[in-house]
C-alpha cells in the first residue's frame, strides 16, 4: 500500500538523518577541544583551493590511481540528480519532468557505469593486488560493497519491475541510508572533512614552522604533550585522512623499515581522539577524575617521532592537505622542551650550537679559514658596504669536501664581478637543526645574534648554498622582524649565466644526474635553476632518478638527522644512493651540503667513491670555467 510505503521511507530517511547528524555532532565536539588557531583569513583563496583540489580533484588524480576516485566522486554528484526521480518513482510512482529525457537517463547510465568499473577496480587492487599502501580492510570493503549494491540498482531500474523491481528498490534505499549513517563512524568521514581541511588548508610559504612565545616564563608546557594541546586544525586533519597511504608509501623513514608512518601518525591521532572523546568532553566540563593521557605514553613512541626527516615527502603526496610535520616538530618541542627527553646526540647537537654556534662543535674562530687564500672580504673588513653577504652555513665551513663548495661558489663570483662579503669568524648558526629537532628556545637565541648581526652591517641581500639556511632566513625569520632577500647559489649561478658574466668552455663529457635537495625543492620550488646550470656545461649528458624534482627521496640529513643515530633495516642516504647509481650516471650532482655529505657516504659504502664522484654544481660549472 501507498501509505505504509511512504512511512516506511519518512521512517527510515529520518532515523539515517538522526544517527547521521548525531556522529557529525559528536565528531564536531570532539574537534572544538583542539586550541584556537586562526584559519579564517582570506576566503577567496581558501574557496579556490576548495574548487581546485576537492571539485577539481587535482592532488588525487596526481597518481593514476586517483582516476578511478575521480570518477566515483563525480559520478556521485551526477548520480545525486537522479536520485531525487528514482525516490519519486519507487515512492509514488511519479517521475519528475523532465528527469526521463533520453540525455539524462544516458548521463546517469553512463556515470553510474564508470563508478561500477572504478568500484571493481578498487575492489581487484585492494583485495587482489593488495599495494603496500592499502589495507584490505573489512570496512572498506563494507563501503565498496555498499556502493555496487547503489550503483547497480541503478543501472538496472529501468529493465527489472515487479516484486524484484520492489526489492532492488529497498536494497538501494538502505544502502544509500546505510552509507549515510556509517559516514561519520568511518573513514568516509573524509567526504566531508576533506572539503573543510581544504579550505583551512595552510596559507603560510610552504613548510613553515610557527613561532613559539617564549616570553611568558610562567608557560611550563610547550609543544603537544597531550591530544588536548593539538590546534582543531591538527584534529581535523585526522578526519579528513583518506587512509589511501600515499603518503606511508612515500616516507623514506617508512621505506627504510623505521618506526615512522606518516599515515598511522594521523590515524593514531584520530583514534586516540574518538577513543578518548567522551571522557574528554567530561573533563572540558569540569568533571573530576578524568585527565588528558601522554601522547608520548599512549599513542607514539620517541623512535617514531625521532625518525622524520621533515623532507615533507607525504604533505606533497597528501591529496586531502594533512600537515604532518609541524604535528611531529610539535611533539618533539614538547619532548626536548617540557619533558626534557632527547636522545643523547641530539643533546650534544645543541651543546655544541649552545657553545661554538655549529653543530659539529669546533671552535667559531674558524669558521673562514676556508676562505683565507681566496682573498675574500668579510664584512667586518668592507663594514657591511657590498651588495652581497655569502652566509656560507655551519655545514659548509667546518667540513673540509663541502668547503670545495664555498670556494668553487666564491671563485665563481669574482670571475663574474659580484660585490659580496662573508661573516668569517662572526658568523652564526641559521638554527635550523635546533628548530627542527625540538629545540625552539635555543632555535630562537641563534635567530636573535644573526638577526643582530645582520642589521649591525645592513644585510638586504643573501646568498648562501646551504638550502636550509635558505628556507630559514626567507620564509621563518620574518616572524622575527627580520626579512631580506635570500638567494640560493644555484639560483644566481643560473642568473649569471644568463646574463653572460660566466660562461662555460671546457666540455665535461659525463653522464650526471641530479638530485633535488627537500629544503629546496619541495620546500622552496627549486627545480630549474640547478638543471638550467648543468644544462649550460657542454658535453654533460643529465639524466634523472626513478624519483625526482617533487617526488625525490630525501637523502637522510634533513630535520636534524645528520646529528642523530639512524635505526631501522636501511639508511636512507643508501637507498637513494642506489638510485642514483641506478641511472648509470658517473657523477652525482648535488645543490646541499647535507646532501653531498650523505652521498658521498652512500657511495663509499656501496663502494663506488672511486667510480662514482659527488660534486656540487658549483663545482661542476667551475670546472668547465
Amino acid at each position: 500500500m501507498l501509505w505504509l510505503r511512504v512511512i516506511a521511507f519518512v521512517v527510515l530517511v529520518i532515523a539515517s538523518l538522526y544517527a547521521f547528524s548525531t556522529g557529525v555532532i559528536e565528531r564536531y565536539r570532539y574537534l572544538r577541544l583542539g586550541q584556537a588557531e586562526n584559519r579564517f583569513d582570506q576566503a577567496g583563496k581558501r574557496l579556490y583551493g576548495v574548487l581546485k583540489n576537492v571539485f577539481g580533484q587535482r592532488k588525487v588524480i596526481a597518481q593514476p590511481a586517483g582516476i578511478g576516485h575521480f570518477f566515483i566522486f563525480w559520478g556521485f554528484i551526477v548520480l545525486g540528480f537522479g536520485e531525487l526521480d528514482y525516490f519519486s518513482f519507487g515512492i509514488f510512482g511519479v517521475h519528475i519532468p523532465g528527469f526521463t529525457a533520453p540525455w539524462f537517463v544516458l548521463v546517469q547510465q553512463l556515470f553510474a557505469f564508470l563508478v561500477l568499473v572504478a568500484i571493481v577496480v578498487a575492489l581487484v587492487r585492494r583485495y587482489i593486488v593488495r599495494p603496500a599502501r592499502l589495507e584490505p580492510t573489512l570496512e572498506a570493503g563494507f563501503i565498496l560493497l555498499l556502493i555496487v549494491v547503489i550503483v547497480v540498482t541503478i543501472l538496472v531500474k529501468g529493465i527489472v519491475a515487479g516484486v524484484l523491481g520492489e526489492v532492488l528498490f529497498w536494497a538501494h534505499t538502505l544502502a544509500i541510508l546505510g552509507f549515510l549513517v556509517f559516514i561519520p563512524r568511518s573513514k568516509h568521514l573524509h567526504m566531508i572533512a576533506a572539503v573543510f581541511n581544504w579550505y583551512f588548508q595552510s596559507l603560510e610559504p610552504v613548510g613553515k614552522l610557527k613561532k613559539l612565545d617564549l616570553s611568558d616564563e610562567t608557560i611550563e608546557q610547550f609543544g603537544v604533550g597531550h591530544i588536548t594541546d593539538l590546534t582543531w586544525k591538527q584534529l581535523l586533519d585526522g578526519y579528513a585522512c583518506t587512509e589511501c597511504g600515499r603518503c606511508h608509501v612515500s616516507c623514506p623513514a617508512q621505506l627504510t623499515g623505521k618506526a615512522l608512518s606518516p599515515k598511522y601518525l594521523i590515524l593514531k591521532m584520530k583514534e586516540h581522539l574518538v577513543d578518548a572523546g567522551p571522557s574528554l568532553l567530561q573533563m572540558a566540563a569540569g568533571a573530576e577524575g578524568f585527565r588528558a593521557e601522554s601522547l608520548m605514553e599512549s599513542v607514539y613512541s620517541e623512535d617514531e617521532i625521532w625518525a622524520c626527516t621533515t623532507c615533507r615527502a607525504c604533505e606533497e603526496a597528501c591529496p586531502v592537505a594533512n600537515e604532518h610535520v609541524s604535528l611531529i616538530v610539535d611533539l618533539r618541542r614538547n619532548l626536548v622542551l617540557t619533558e626534557g627527553k632527547a636522545p643523547a646526540e641530539v643533546n650534544r647537537t645543541f651543546a655544541n650550537l649552545e657553545r661554538q654556534s655549529n653543530e659539529w662543535g669546533r671552535p667559531k674562530r674558524s669558521r673562514g679559514d676556508w676562505a683565507k687564500d681566496l682573498d675574500v672580504k668579510t664584512m667586518k673588513e668592507t663594514k657591511g658596504e657590498v651588495e652581497y653577504l655569502y652566509y656560507v652555513g655551519s655545514a659548509v665551513s667546518f667540513d673540509p669536501r663541502n668547503q670545495k663548495i664555498a670556494r668553487s661558489f666564491v671563485q665563481l663570483l669574482q670571475r663574474a664581478g659580484v660585490n659580496f662579503a662573508i661573516f668569517g669568524e662572526e658568523e652564526e648558526s641559521d638554527g635550523d637543526s635546533a628548530r627542527r629537532l625540538g629545540n625552539e628556545f635555543l632555535y630562537q637565541e641563534l635567530v636573535a645574534r644573526n638577526i643582530e648581526l645582520m642589521t649591525a652591517y645592513g644585510v638586504t641581500k643573501i646568498l648562501t648554498t646551504d638550502p636550509h639556511a635558505y628556507n630559514a632566513f626567507k620564509k621563518e625569520y620574518g616572524d622575527f622582524g627580520f626579512s631580506c632577500e635570500v638567494i640560493h647559489h644555484t639560483e644566481f649561478l643560473a642568473m649569471l649565466l644568463e646574463q653572460g658574466k660566466i660562461k662555460p668552455q671546457q666540455r665535461i663529457e659525463k653522464k650526471i644526474t641530479y638530485h633535488d635537495s627537500c629544503y629546496l625543492g619541495r620546500y622552496n620550488s627549486i627545480y630549474d635553476a640547478p638543471r638550467r646550470v648543468l644544462e649550460s656545461i657542454p658535453g654533460i649528458e643529465l639524466v634523472e632518478m626513478k624519483q625526482h624534482h617533487e617526488k625525490s627521496l630525501c637523502c637522510g640529513a634533513g630535520g636534524g638527522s645528520m646529528f642523530k643515530e639512524e635505526t631501522g633495516k636501511k639508511r636512507i642516504n643508501i637507498m637513494r644512493s642506489e638510485q642514483a647509481l641506478e641511472t648509470g650516471a658517473s657523477v652525482i650532482a648535488t645543490a646541499c651540503p647535507y646532501c653531498m655529505t650523505m652521498f658521498i657516504d652512500g657511495t663509499k659504502q656501496k663502494g663506488v667513491e672511486e667510480e662514482v664522484a659527488t660534486l656540487d654544481v658549483a663545482e661542476l660549472l667551475l670546472m668547465a670555467i
